[in-house]
């Protein structure tokens, strides 16, 4: 948090807060320095001209400073503001360049003998214009200003030729301009750092968004929500269906504190998750203790079968040891389906990844006539992974709503 302190002395507690900030305030904003440097170089010409007009025997000394001095110092740095290499040093040159310009122009006014007719006027535009169209953080705003303002009063002092009224109104003019600037660049850059604030906390809020977007649904998805696509809904000719459900969980459940069991499931999904996004596997949703997840959706993948036994391996492998790590009796049940889907998002206040078709409904079934002894997978599925699986097959089964098939059970992986 930003104590009062820090707030009026514009800096932030944390150094890598405020070098963010110095980027979002500063170098996003160096090319309208540079415009503005172009610019002022173009009135410090016309200034030049003022003066050989307003006194051309004694300007010789004056439009030179302008035009060899000033000049190229203002389109020097008008190109140097926008090289990498000066992004460190940005506003300390930028400083002091402005306070060169002030300096130079005091000594201008002073050698003119009716200088001082315009003094103020351009005293208090090299003011205005360095601070409203350059940006610099306060501090160096602060160290400008007092220079200007010094070497301004410094030429009027050495003017004695000055007239009195005109030194005083422009004294005032000046005074009047550095006052104002302070208070005006104070509050600008305070303005600009409440916004930098909110600026990352609506950043920060997008990205917890979409850290939760991207949990509930695959990436590809969460993409295409953000660009506004509706409604989304595909057809995929082939996909790795896995579903997995928890033996013994129940009974867990009429014995553990509510506490106790929300825990495990929560560190078992968890488990579930980072294996998932290991083999690359999508998880679709959890009913209960039930864990339903796809291989083969989005960007193309075509050992998706393959992908998703190693996943179904891992994860009766990771229940055997979190089992007997704290001493439960817990098992999984798998079952495995390869077959095309329609898979779409439903729902707009709280959208939902789900995929349809017999070919869920047969991985189901698969896993639930399954045993822990291994992994229950279709004929489909056995087609595609026989060759590089240790697999054996089973007395045929009777699947509710799909009639007697033929299914095998995936052992592990043949060694490399």
């Amino acid at each position: 948090m930003t104590g009062p302190i820090d707030r009026l002395r514009l800096r932030f507690p944390d150094a890598a807060e405020e070098a963010a900030f110095r980027t979002f305030y500063c170098l996003r904003f160096r090319h309208h320095t540079r415009i503005a440097l172009v610019a002022g170089a173009l009135l410090i010409v016309l200034f030049a001209a003022s003066d050989w007009l307003l006194d051309r025997n004694g300007a010789q000394m004056t439009v030179a400073l302008r035009m060899f001095v000033i000049v190229p110092l203002m389109l020097a740095s008008a190109w140097a503001v926008m090289q990498p290499w000066i992004e460190q040093a940005y506003e300390t040159v930028a400083t002091v360049v402005a306070c060169l310009v002030a300096l130079l122009l005091a000594v201008i006014y002073w050698h003119l003998g009716a200088g001082l007719t315009r003094a103020g006027l351009g005293l208090v535009l090299l003011m205005l214009s360095t601070i409203f169209i350059i940006r610099l953080r306060f501090r160096h705003f602060a160290v400008f200003l007092l220079i200007a303002w010094l070497s301004f009063l410094s030429a009027i002092v050495a003017a004695r030729h000055a007239d009195p009224a005109l030194a005083l109104a422009n004294t005032l003019a000046v005074s009047a301009a550095m006052v104002l600037g302070l208070y005006g660049a104070w509050t600008r850059e305070s303005e600009n750092r409440r916004e930098f604030r909110l600026f990352n906390e609506v950043a920060e809020a997008k990205a917890r968004i979409e850290d939760l977007l991207h949990s509930m649904l695959p990436g590809e998805i969460v993409g295409r929500i953000q660009r506004g696509e509706s409604p989304i809904a595909d057809a995929h000719q082939e996909v790795s269906i896995v579903f997995a459900d928890l033996v013994g969980f129940s009974a867990l459940a009429r014995r553990l504190p509510a506490a106790q069991l929300v825990q495990l499931l929560d560190r078992l999904f968890s488990e579930f998750d980072r294996i998932a996004a290991a083999h690359g596997v999508e998880r679709i949703k959890t009913i209960g203790d039930a864990y339903m997840a796809v291989c083969g959706i989005g960007s193309a993948c075509a050992d998706h079968a393959d992908r998703a036994a190693r996943f179904a391996l891992a994860l009766q492998a990771r229940v055997a040891e979190l089992a007997q790590e704290s001493g439960l009796a817990l098992n999984v049940r798998i079952g495995l389906h390869v077959g095309p889907v329609i898979a779409g998002v439903i729902g707009t206040r709280k959208p939902a990844f789900d995929c349809w078709g017999e070919t869920v409904n047969l991985a189901s079934r698969l896993e639930s006539s399954g045993s822990h002894a291994g992994v229950h997978i279709s004929e489909t599925a056995w087609q595609r992974l026989r060759e590089r699986f240790v697999t054996r097959e089973l007395p045929p089964v009777s699947l509710k709503g799909v009639g007697e098939v033929r299914t095998y059970l995936l052992e592990a992986a043949h060694p490399a």
